[in-house]
């Protein structure tokens, strides 16, 4: 199963297009990987969007790909990468949306890119990585994964080592060995694999995009049979825990969104949402639970499927079962501070800024010509602005900066927000 697609892949041959051109963006808008930083919080220093401009965001420009862009656009030095199901990678100028370069035929992509060290990090369901140039596109090195696997979270960059999860096809056909490999930043060399069940035995495939805290400790979700978070060290591969959040009694039930990493009363924690309908929040130290709540009555590629976010207070977490919509959670004790219904299901990571958490509506199964971009209210859930994208938004908004919001949508439309819908200056 997958955090958020069935695609239907065209065969093509890799290529390259658009001559690389001086960005014309704002250099300081930032979000470089996916949920913008390693706490995957949704919430880095540069998402500063506050209510005030938020009501003014209005289409600045859209640029359409071939395929569903279901990952999260990332944005530096004044640039928008942004990769398809189409198996199209595009570098866009950031405040007016043409194409620098572009490369095609690479393979259905359903993840994030990653910028770092002047290089992209892009994942295919096929199993393979590609490290290209952000500058201009080229091949840096790449790499391929073992038979049958795929490559649905996105690269996860920890200084030298670049950390990525591999799972099964969709519908788990053929079930796999899930695991994790540490590869080599600057040249692709292999440096460690860890298989998630012990002896590699089929099984618990990581759709989700590893956290790594301050003291260098990755935490990551892990499907089915096993639905739970493993914490391990992203530099050797060496295994830490691994909690279990429920049993999987053949639904499906996998743990495909990130984890979050938070202090609580002096302590570190993990918090993980699941497409069962549980919210978890575990220390980080042993696994131990912390605390937990039921949200909603979840299923297979429903639920919380969505990475949630968090502002230092409160915990956003998205719903794809009834009642679907978000809920404003005490980072605390869990608590349900507010709750914002929507009229379709949201699969959409949110991002936070200063007082304002923005998300996309739209669903994974049935109507895909149905979606929105919405922007609430932090303190109390009310509506602050919201645009009607007549097309299913599984990608998680980018806010970079005060201004700048960029998000994908199913029909492979990346959609740029400003205030009033002025280019940036």
């Amino acid at each position: 199963m997958s955090a958020l697609l069935m695609v239907v892949l065209a065969a093509c041959t890799a290529g390259s297009s658009a001559t690389p051109l001086a960005p014309t963006g704002v250099a300081s808008e930032l979000w470089t990987m996916y949920r913008g930083d390693l706490a995957r919080d949704g919430h880095p220093p540069s998402a500063t969007l506050d209510a005030g401009t938020a009501v003014r965001l209005r289409l600045a420009w859209r640029t359409r790909l071939d395929g569903a862009v279901d990952g999260t656009p990332v944005v530096s030095a004044g640039v928008v990468y942004v990769a398809s199901a189409g198996g199209t990678v595009a570098a866009l100028d950031s405040a007016t949306g043409k194409t620098r370069w572009s490369r095609h035929g690479l393979g259905a992509i359903a993840g994030s890119p990653t910028v770092a060290e002047r290089q992209l990090f892009v994942g295919t369901l096929a199993g393979t990585i590609y490290a290209l140039h952000a500058d201009d596109g080229t091949d840096a090195w790449r790499w391929q994964g073992p038979p049958n696997v795929s490559i649905w979270a996105s690269p996860a960059v920890y200084r030298e080592v670049l950390v990525i999860g591999l799972a099964s096809p969709y519908g788990d056909t053929p079930l796999v060995a899930g695991s994790l490999v540490g590869l080599d930043v600057a040249t692709g060399r292999e440096r460690w694999t860890l298989c998630v069940r012990r002896g590699c035995e089929p099984g618990d495939g990581v759709w989700s995009t590893p956290a790594v805290d301050k003291q260098g400790i990755a935490f990551v979700g892990v499907g089915n049979p096993d639905d739970g978070v493993l914490a391990f060290d992203p530099l050797t591969g060496a295994r830490r825990w691994f909690a279990s959040l429920y049993p999987d009694q053949g639904h499906d039930l996998d743990v495909g969104a990130s984890p979050i990493v938070y202090m609580l009363g002096g302590r570190e924690v993990v918090a993980q949402a699941s497409v069962q309908g549980l919210f978890a929040v575990l220390d980080a130290a042993s696994g131990a639970s912390v605390w937990s709540r039921q949200l909603v009555q979840g299923s297979a590629v429903h639920g919380l499927l969505a990475s949630p976010a968090y502002d230092g207070a409160n915990i956003y977490a998205v719903s794809a079962s009834p009642p679907t919509g978000m809920f404003a959670v005490r980072a605390s004790d869990g608590a349900v501070i507010w709750r914002h219904e929507t009229a379709g299901p949201v699969y959409s990571a949110p991002a936070v800024g200063k007082g304002t958490v923005v998300f996309g509506t739209g669903a994974v199964f049935g109507d895909l010509n149905a979606g929105s971009v919405i922007a609430l209210s932090t303190a109390d859930g009310h509506q602050l602005w919201s645009y009607d994208t007549h097309s299913a938004v599984r990608s998680g908004p980018a806010l970079a900066g005060a201004d700048f919001v960029v998000v994908g949508d199913y029909a492979g439309d990346v959609l740029a927000f400003r205030p009033n819908g002025a280019m940036a200056a």
